[in-house]
């Protein structure tokens, strides 16, 4: 089943009949965040990376949403990490939608295509929550 792609991380709103306001609504989402540090860094291969984020991820079966960005390289003070150069995030429907997510042929081919350039890739997996009622 495809699910819809919006720009909200927080979930599906929903609203029931005679409901007065929408309610966030997760589904057992699992929250895939991926930084990369490039060995080339110039502008050119930031940009196929991101392009490649989008042309071989986004339809994968599973993905509800997915998102791309570069570092601001800008900010730099605080706890602003400095250390990677694109950051990737993939809401996915489920931890079932994870798995094959893992081994999805397209998710296989922009490995392939992209992973000579990464100096480091460092993935942090979350099963999303309900927020506070």
């Amino acid at each position: 089943m495809k699910l819809m792609k919006i720009g909200a991380l927080a979930g599906v709103m929903l609203l029931g009949a005679g409901a007065a306001q929408a309610e966030t609504v997760y589904r057992d989402q699992v929250q895939h965040i991926v930084l990369f540090d490039l060995v080339d860094d110039s502008p050119a291969a930031v940009d196929a990376l991101v392009s490649g984020c989008y042309e071989y991820l986004a339809d994968i079966d599973g993905v509800y949403e997915i998102n791309v960005g570069v570092r601001q390289a800008d900010r730099t003070g605080g706890a602003n990490a400095t250390d990677y150069d694109v950051a990737l995030t993939v809401t996915l429907a489920d931890e079932a939608a994870h798995v094959a997510y893992d081994t999805d042929p397209s998710h296989m081919t922009f490995i392939g295509l992209f992973r000579e350039n990464w100096e480091s890739v460092r993935v942090f997996d979350s099963a999303l929550t309900h927020s506070p009622e």
